[in-house]
């Protein structure tokens, strides 16, 4: 049936499946990803596999060691720093160059995005995976709203690339527990910043992605197994 099917169009298709797969945990930290096994799994071909392993390791998603093959990365405090601190040089920038640029139409999806995730998070149901993959879905809408105006289209895709390796950690780590009516308020605060165009806003961005990272290195540097619930990652 893969002969049907542009390969381009397989490969982003399997891309798509194993990085929702590796982001939510589904495929846990240090597993290795064989193409005959990956074949199996997903009911794809070895050569669009290969091509998404090839995407996701360029994404930092999956590693790559010479006789060892592919791999899911592991979840370490310094890599965790890296991405975040990374993090806080690059969004920041996209969005003071977004609010210097944006109109009304940029404006109105930053507006749409926080409507869509208040209503998540007034629907919460942390211990539900698939309350978690539209929360996600819905908060990376919402931090992607808020820098589409940037004109630099590469700075966009860097930032969402290091978006998407922090929602990896929140998922592994398991840190949606806490107080959801301050992390609703930090994004309320911080949409309205933005909207009246105030400077702070990229200081209070920066914040927000620094204390998500506070709470994921406390809950990684927890004893294991841990129980009960944690801080909630904001950002």
């Amino acid at each position: 049936m893969f002969e049907q099917i542009p390969k381009a169009t397989l490969a982003e298709a399997a891309a798509r499946r194993l990085r929702q797969d590796i982001v939510t945990g589904q495929l846990p930290p240090r597993t290795r990803l064989r193409l005959r096994d990956l074949s199996a799994q997903y009911e794809l071909g070895i050569t669009p596999l290969r091509e998404a392993l090839s995407r996701l390791a360029a994404e930092g998603l999956v590693t790559f060691e010479g006789q060892k093959g592919y791999a899911v990365p592991p979840v370490t405090r310094d890599h965790l720093l890296d991405v975040t601190r990374s993090r806080q040089v690059v969004e920041p920038e996209a969005l003071r160059l977004a609010m210097a640029e944006g109109g009304a139409a940029w404006e109105d999806g930053i507006v749409a995005t926080l409507a869509m995730l208040e209503r998540e998070i007034g629907q919460r149901d942390p211990g539900s995976e698939a309350w978690m993959d539209r929360y996600e879905e819905r908060h990376h809408r919402f931090h992607r709203a808020l820098i589409e105006a940037c004109p630099l289209g590469a700075l966009r895709r860097f930032c969402d690339e290091l978006y998407v390796q922090k929602t990896r950690y929140r998922r592994v780590i398991k840190s949606a527990h806490g107080d959801w009516a301050e992390i609703l308020l930090a994004h309320q605060v911080l949409a309205r910043q933005v909207l009246a165009r105030e400077a702070a806003a990229v200081e209070t961005l920066r914040g927000h992605i620094g204390n998500t990272a506070e709470a994921l290195l406390t809950l990684l540097d927890a004893p294991a197994p841990r129980t009960g619930r944690g801080r909630a990652a904001r950002g």
